[in-house]
């Protein structure tokens, strides 16, 4: 489904270069959510890497089979966003890209667990970026990346609904407020290239937190192309913290989004730092 499925062109592609390269490889096809992760798992018990083919949500999935394991997650970005690729390098070249996967340059990167079930890879948000999340795939039938998110952005400001919330961190730092939205960074960037924790590090052992208070849409809509070169950091509306561990109360209940994929209504949320969990194919 990444991609909107037009990728599986490139399949033939991928196995004539790896037959070319004399590699041992095996091809596995997803069937419904969560499959990549049970596919990476199994896996890694016979394969040294792991490629992610496909976008953010996919990343994610294979990352979750991962950890733990002895195996390194590789990315082919072939996604909607594909943000996590594109930080560590890759880029929208599949051949550029397969060459990188080929030198297999390794680094370790911190992993984050939410409700100690799900992991992050990259971002989590609730509120606003929560809800942008769940309409972009209306707009993902004709654009992609940056775009598709900007145009869900558009869609949902005037019809949403400010969050009350509560935001610790580390058990010590309190923040109660009216919010826009709350985002828990382990990278830069998400929604196909807003910047939104743009001090973030994939490994320096500790989250990045974003939070944006209420303010009027019109004010928040002027401010957008700020989000997009991070510079949003210096508005009087926006807090930035970090912490190893981060609790998040919200009313109403809201929708939230981990590596762009949707959860259902929540009103509480417990985030970990896992650092150094998965080693990760770069550029």
């Amino acid at each position: 489904m990444a991609g909107k499925g037009r990728h599986l062109s490139y399949v033939r592609d991928i196995e004539n270069y790896c037959v070319r390269k004399g590699m041992s490889y095996e091809i596995a096809l997803t069937k419904n959510p969560l499959h990549a992760s049970a596919l990476a798992q199994k896996a890694s018990q016979d394969f040294s890497f792991v490629i992610a083919v496909g976008g953010d949500g996919t990343v994610n999935e294979v990352a979750q089979g991962l950890t733990g394991t002895n195996a390194a997650l590789g990315v082919l970005p072939m996604g909607s966003g594909n943000d996590f690729a594109h930080q560590l390098g890759f880029t929208s070249y599949v051949k550029k890209n397969l060459e990188i996967l080929l030198r297999a340059k390794l680094h370790r990167i911190d992993l984050c667990k939410i409700n100690n079930e799900r992991l992050m890879c990259n971002g989590f948000g609730v509120g606003f970026d929560g809800e942008v999340a769940a309409h972009v795939r209306e707009y993902t039938k004709f654009v992609s990346g940056f775009p598709a998110y900007f145009m869900s952005v558009l869609r949902t400001l005037p019809t949403y609904q400010f969050k009350s919330a509560q935001v610790i961190l580390d058990d010590t730092h309190t923040l109660i407020s009216k919010i826009l939205l709350v985002a828990v960074c382990n990278g830069t960037t998400y929604g196909g290239g807003f910047k939104v924790a743009p001090s973030a590090k994939f490994d320096d052992g500790v989250l990045t937190i974003c939070l944006v208070k209420k303010t009027s849409k019109l004010y928040a809509l002027r401010k957008l192309p700020l989000f997009m070169k991070g510079a949003h950091v210096h508005l009087p509306e926006v807090e930035t913290y970090t912490a190893k561990k981060v609790e998040i109360s919200v009313t109403p209940a809201s929708v939230s989004q981990i590596d762009g994929e949707v959860l259902p209504l929540q009103k509480s949320f417990r985030l970990d730092i896992l650092p150094q969990a998965l080693s990760v194919i770069i550029a």
